[in-house]
C-alpha cells in the first residue's frame, strides 16, 4: 500500500474540520494502518484535540518548515497506537506573515515530506480555515482534499471556492492534486434544506464525490476539551459510528477523478 496524502480543507470556519482530521487519522489506526497528523493551524486545535498542550515544548512544523528541526525531530507518537502528530503552535504565525510574499514559499512543506514515507500508510493534513500560504501548502504537498461542509446554502459559495483553489493548486503547483470527496458535517438527512444540498453537490460532482455524512452530536465537541478522539470519549455515539463508517469509506476509496465543476445555486 502506497503511502497516501490527504488534506480535510474549508476556507470556512466551524464545518468541523479538524474534528475530522483526528477522528479520521484514530479511525483508521484502529482499523491497523499507521497514519502522520500534520497540524498546520496556529491554532493548533488538532495537536490540542490529540491530547498536546499547545504550548508544547516541542519542535513542530513551524520549525521543520522554517529549517530549525529535521523532520525526524519533530514527529512524535501520541497515546493512540498508530497515530503520530507533527504538532503545530502559535510560532506558525510567524511563517505565514515572513514567508507569504515569498515566491515558491507554497512548495517548501512538499519538499520537507519528499523523502521516504513508507513508515506511515496516511499523512493527514489539517490546515487553517483559510485560503493563505498555509492552506496552499498542504494542497500542494497532498493528494486527495476532502471537504468537510456544513449543510447550509450559504456554504456552497465557500465549496465552489475551494473546489476552484485546489483547481488552481492542481493546474499551478500539484498536478497529483484531486478533490475526493464532500463530507456532510452538523447533518441532518431529514431536513428539507440537507436534501436539496445534498442533490446539488451529486448534480454537479457527481455521487461518489458525496462522503458519508456526519450527525450532530454533543460528545463531538466535547472531546477535544479533554483531549480524546471520539473513539475514546464516547466509543458509544452517534459521532463514533459516523466516524468509523467514513473512515471505512475513506480507507477503500483509493484514488479519485478530479471533479473541478463549479457549484451554482
Amino acid at each position: 500500500m502506497m503511502t497516501r496524502y490527504l488534506v480535510f480543507a474549508n476556507r470556512k470556519g466551524g464545518c468541523g474540520k479538524t474534528t475530522t482530521a483526528v477522528n479520521v487519522a484514530h479511525g483508521l489506526a484502529m482499523k491497523g494502518r499507521k497514519v502522520l497528523l500534520i497540524d498546520l493551524d496556529s491554532q493548533a486545535h488538532a495537536t490540542i484535540s490529540i491530547g498536546k498542550p499547545s504550548d508544547l515544548k516541542h519542535p513542530g512544523i513551524f520549525h521543520l518548515l522554517k529549517e530549525e528541526a529535521a523532520l525526524k525531530n519533530v514527529i512524535i507518537q501520541t497515546h493512540i497506537e498508530g497515530v503520530s502528530l507533527i504538532p503545530s503552535s502559535r510560532e506558525l504565525l510567524k511563517f505565514e506573515s515572513e514567508f507569504s510574499s515569498q515566491r515558491g514559499s507554497e512548495t517548501l512543506l512538499s519538499k520537507k515530506l519528499s523523502g521516504d514515507m513508507s513508515a506511515f500508510d496516511y499523512l493527514i493534513f489539517d490546515p487553517p480555515p483559510t485560503a493563505g500560504l498555509l492552506t496552499i501548502s498542504s494542497l500542494t504537498a497532498a493528494r486527495e482534499v476532502y471537504i468537510p461542509m456544513q449543510m447550509h446554502f450559504l456554504n456552497l459559495e465557500g465549496l465552489a471556492e475551494m473546489i476552484r483553489l485546489i483547481y488552481t493548486v492542481s493546474a499551478e503547483q500539484n498536478p497529483n492534486l484531486r478533490l475526493a470527496g464532500v463530507i456532510p458535517t452538523f447533518f441532518n438527512k431529514n431536513t428539507r434544506i440537507a436534501k436539496e444540498i445534498t442533490e446539488d453537490i451529486i448534480k454537479h460532482l457527481g455521487e461518489d464525490k458525496l462522503f458519508p455524512g456526519i450527525r450532530m452530536n454533543i460528545s463531538l465537541t466535547e472531546a477535544p476539551g479533554h483531549g480524546k478522539t471520539i473513539f475514546e470519549y464516547a466509543p458509544g455515539s452517534t459521532g463514533a459510528s459516523d466516524y468509523m463508517d467514513l473512515t471505512k469509506k475513506i480507507d477503500t476509496a483509493g484514488w479519485m477523478k478530479p471533479a473541478f465543476a463549479e457549484l451554482t445555486h
